[in-house]
C-alpha cells in the first residue's frame, strides 16, 4: 500500500510512442535532464530530495478542515526526465505536507508518450480518485479522458495544458510563456547598452521550429528590439533541430557569429540551446559576444556562476510557487467552488533573471535552480494562513 502524503508511482503498461510536442514541452520547462531514479515508478523518499519545512520562525500552523484531508489525488506528468517537473512533483508533495492534508498522491510519469498519459487518466478515473492534476500534458492529447473524468465528477486541475478555457478542466495554471522573455529582453538591452555605450548593437536570434508555443517569446524580443534604434537584428536562425539539439545549436551559433563577425549578442529563445550555443561561441574564441537564454536548465545557472561562459544571463520561473497554487486550486474544487480561470494573470508565477550579480545569493552553490523561490519562499506561510481560513 502506498504511504499517505507521498507521491507514488504507477507505471503505464503502454509501449513508448514518440509524440511531436514532447521535445518542446520538456524545453518549455527547462529541457530534458536525466533523473534516472525518477523514470518509471516514482516515489518521494530517497528518490526525491527532501524539501525544507516551513520556516521555524513562522507561527502559522496548518489547521484545515478534516473534510479536505485523506484524499487520493492522481497526478500525471508529461516526463520526469525534466528536472523542473521533478521539482513540481516534490513541491506538490511538500505543500500538501505543510497543510497537514495527509493526501495520497498517485503519480504517473507519461514519459513524453501520449498513450501513457491517456492510460494514466483512465486509471485515475477507474480508481475514482478525488481529483486529478495534469502537469504539462496538452489537453488535446487526452480530450476523451478529460470528458470521461468530467462525466465521472472527478475535477481536473491543469498545469500548462494549453487549454485555459477548456470546459473539462477546472483551471489551467502556470507561468506565462512570454513573460520571462520580456524580462530577458529588457535585461539584454540594458546589459548591452552598459557594455557598448552609445555604439550600434547587433544581435542575433536562435530558435527551433518545434512549437507555436515558442513564438510569443520570440515576438516579444523582436518587437522590443525593433523600437530601439541602437539595436539591429542582423541574424535570425529558427531552424535548430529539435532532436539533434546540442550539436545543431552549437554549429548554428558558430555559423551565425562567423557570418556576422561584428555581432554583439545572441538571444536563445528555445531553452535547451543556450548552453551549447555559448559553448560553440567560446570554442571560436569570441570573448565579446554575449549569450542570453530562456529558462536554460541548471547547467546555464552553473555556467553563469563560473563566469567564464559567453552565457551571461538566463530567465527563470518559480516552480514551488506554482505547486502551492495548484494545491490551492485542488482544495478549491474539493470545496465545490470554481477556480479563477484567469489565475495565471491575477496571481502570476514569479520569475527572475539570474546573472553574475545574484546567482550565488538566489541559487547557493549545491542548490537546484529548479527549487528557486521568490523571496526565499516566504509566501509558503502565507498560503497556509489563507488555507486555514478558506478551507476550515
Amino acid at each position: 500500500m502506498p504511504n499517505n502524503n507521498t507521491l507514488q508511482g504507477e507505471d503505464s503498461a503502454s509501449a513508448p510512442q514518440n509524440v511531436n510536442r514532447a521535445t518542446v514541452l520538456r524545453a518549455l520547462l527547462g529541457g530534458a535532464v536525466a533523473v534516472p531514479l525518477l523514470v518509471g515508478c516514482t516515489t518521494r523518499g530517497d528518490n526525491v530530495a527532501a524539501s525544507p519545512a516551513i520556516s521555524s520562525n513562522s507561527d502559522v500552523k496548518a489547521a484545515l478542515g478534516n473534510s479536505f484531508k485523506g484524499k487520493t489525488i492522481g497526478v500525471v506528468f508529461f516526463t520526469l526526465l525534466d528536472e523542473n517537473e521533478v521539482s513540481i512533483q516534490k513541491w506538490l508533495d511538500q505543500a500538501a505536507q505543510d497543510a497537514g492534508l495527509n493526501w495520497n498522491f498517485i503519480a504517473v510519469d507519461a514519459k513524453g508518450d501520449q498513450s501513457q498519459a491517456q492510460t494514466a487518466m483512465s486509471s485515475f478515473i477507474t480508481r475514482k480518485v478525488d481529483a486529478i492534476v495534469v502537469v504539462v500534458v496538452p489537453a488535446i492529447f487526452i480530450n476523451a479522458q478529460l470528458e470521461q473524468a468530467q462525466a465521472a465528477g472527478i475535477p481536473v486541475v491543469g498545469n500548462l495544458m494549453f487549454a485555459q478555457f477548456d470546459p473539462t478542466i477546472a483551471v489551467d495554471y502556470g507561468p506565462l510563456l512570454d513573460h520571462d522573455a520580456l524580462l530577458l529582453t529588457h535585461y539584454l538591452m540594458a546589459d548591452q547598452k552598459n557594455r557598448r555605450g552609445g555604439a550600434p548593437i547587433k544581435v542575433g536570434v536562435l530558435d527551433a521550429p518545434v512549437s507555436d508555443a515558442l513564438v510569443p517569446g520570440r515576438s516579444v524580443f523582436e518587437t522590443l528590439i525593433g523600437i530601439d534604434k541602437q539595436f539591429e537584428i542582423v541574424a535570425r536562425d529558427y531552424a535548430v533541430s529539435g532532436t539533434n539539439t546540442v550539436q545543431d545549436s552549437t554549429t548554428r551559433a558558430q555559423g551565425m557569429v562567423q557570418a556576422n563577425p561584428d555581432i554583439n549578442a545572441i538571444f536563445c529563445n528555445y531553452p535547451p540551446i543556450a548552453v551549447p550555443a555559448a559553448s560553440g561561441i567560446e570554442q571560436l574564441g569570441k570573448k565579446d559576444v554575449q549569450v542570453y537564454g530562456r529558462i536554460a536548465q541548471s547547467a546555464s545557472v552553473e555556467a553563469i556562476r563560473n563566469g567564464n561562459s559567453p552565457l551571461v544571463a538566463t530567465s527563470w520561473v518559480d516552480w514551488p510557487y506554482q505547486s502551492y497554487t495548484i494545491i490551492e486550486q485542488v482544495l478549491t474544487v474539493l470545496k465545490g467552488e470554481k477556480p479563477n480561470r484567469l489565475l495565471s494573470l491575477t496571481r502570476p508565477v514569479p520569475d527572475v533573471i539570474f546573472d553574475a550579480s545574484n546567482v550565488n545569493e538566489q541559487v547557493p552553490k549545491g542548490a537546484k535552480a529548479a527549487d528557486w523561490m521568490f523571496a526565499g519562499g516566504a509566501y509558503r506561510s502565507q498560503f497556509i494562513a489563507r488555507w486555514n481560513e478558506v478551507f476550515a
